[in-house]
């Protein structure tokens, strides 16, 4: 039986946004291509008049905007990050397109809610918010002049969600909440510093791999469990270890 994405279940995050005009151009684009619900982090207000004057017809999404004070409460109780990037080039082999993650999603936006982050217009996204994020998305674009606007990267990835609506023939999925994975990947890294794998001073650098890899897997909740019992299980002896 043919899958299709749930666009409802998708979220659109805005993080930091500076431009109240960008902010309703998105939610533009937003009920353009069937997306309803609008997130905000630490950015400018959704009810500025500027917003309302480039939403023209989407005021309703402005009016609905949800707001948080950091990424990780957005998303905590989200099964799927998607973070956009094209800063890192070393890293372009493991970014999708805006087309291969409407292949993935297909599985995961049955069951799971999903948001689309957006970092802010100069800067974009953090490493550390793109670590919260299981999947990073860079749009291809022209070397010579590959910045997009805000709203023109919502709209692309917003469209291959669209079309990918046609379905395909994927297995549903149910993955652990970004919040219950935050605390595995904060007790394996006290576990791993702990056996002297990670570097105290630096832990994060290998961390960002770490993170990467299990992104990939699309963890259940009871993988997640799973892990959590070997990382228990690890702390148990080591402190064992140091009483003898």
């Amino acid at each position: 039986m043919k899958k299709r994405i749930n666009l409802d279940s998708i979220s659109i995050v805005l993080v930091r946004p500076k431009f109240h005009e960008n902010v309703g151009s998105v939610a533009r684009v937003m009920k353009n291509m069937g997306f309803h619900r609008l997130m905000i982090v630490q950015g400018c207000s959704p009810l500025h008049m500027n917003a309302y004057r480039l939403a023209s017809g989407a005021e309703e999404i402005l009016e609905r905007a949800e707001e948080f004070f950091t990424l990780g409460e957005a998303i905590a109780q989200m099964g799927c990050g998607v973070g956009m990037t094209s800063r890192n080039r070393k890293e372009r082999s493991s970014l999708l397109t805006p087309r291969a993650l409407a292949k993935r999603l297909v599985s995961i936006s049955e069951k799971n809610p999903v948001g689309l982050v957006f970092g802010p217009e100069r800067e974009g996204l953090t490493n550390e918010e793109l670590s919260l994020c299981r999947f990073r998305v860079t749009i291809p674009s022209s070397e010579s002049f590959p910045s997009l606007n805000l709203a023109q990267a919502v709209m692309v990835l917003c469209y291959e969600l669209f079309q990918a609506q046609g379905g395909a023939e994927e297995d549903s999925v149910l993955v652990a909440p970004v919040e219950q994975l935050e605390r595995m990947f904060d007790q394996m890294e006290e576990t791993l510093i702990g056996i002297g794998f990670l570097d105290p001073n630096d832990p994060k650098r290998i961390m960002r791999v770490i993170r990467k890899i299990f992104g990939r897997s699309q963890l259940d909740e009871r993988e997640v469990r799973i892990l959590h019992g070997i990382w228990n299980q690890m702390n148990w002896c080591l402190k064992n270890k140091t009483r003898d």
